[in-house]
């Protein structure tokens, strides 16, 4: 009966040592999957606070970019400003030597009034100067040529009506054509 005993503990004690491997296998499986799962945790943890991180950085650079291209509008509206006010400032200072001119200026108009004149020899026309120049024309000008005051020529220079035909050579025009030259010589494309 001893024997029996003896072969039944050992028979329990192989159960019970069985058993407590088996314990200690998944405790220490159930450990190391902890220390996985923390360790993906924190995997993802980093993850997401770098996204988060990175977003808000997104959000504050496209904020800047705004205020960028808000500051860039403003300065390109400035420019557009500066560059008119270079331009009439360009043409104020012609405007004042033309007018400050003198015989030049009746030099240009008589050379332009005879040139024109050959141009349209024969033909009725009506020219329109401004009063200043009206006895110097009426002195180039045939006598069958038609010749009228314009108050809207301030600077010298004449137009003229045959038939269908239109000329405009007047220095406001012409000082005229070149503001819009020179605006659109100074309109580099500095901004874009």
């Amino acid at each position: 009966m001893l024997g029996q005993k003896e072969r039944l503990n050992r028979f329990l004690k192989e159960i019970i040592d069985e058993a407590q491997e088996k314990r200690d296998e998944i405790i220490g499986e159930l450990r190391q999957l902890r220390r996985d799962e923390l360790a993906s945790a924190k995997a993802d943890a980093q993850r997401l606070c770098e996204e988060r991180v990175a977003l808000e950085e997104k959000r504050a650079l496209t904020a800047q970019l705004g205020e960028l291209e808000q500051e860039k509008e403003k300065l390109r509206r400035l420019l557009a400003v500066k560059r008119e006010e270079v331009a009439r400032s360009v043409i104020a200072l012609a405007r004042e030597k033309i007018l400050a001119a003198g015989e030049a200026a009746d030099a240009l108009l008589a050379r332009s009034l005879t040139d024109v004149c050959s141009r349209f020899e024969g033909q009725n026309f009506i020219v329109y100067v401004r009063e200043k120049d009206m006895a110097k024309a009426q002195e180039i000008l045939p006598e069958n040529t038609q010749l009228r005051c314009d108050t809207d020529i301030e600077l010298g220079g004449f137009r003229l009506e045959c038939g269908s035909v239109f000329v405009d050579d007047t220095l406001d025009t012409r000082l005229q054509q070149e503001f819009d030259g020179v605006m659109e010589r100074i309109s580099l494309p500095i901004l874009t």
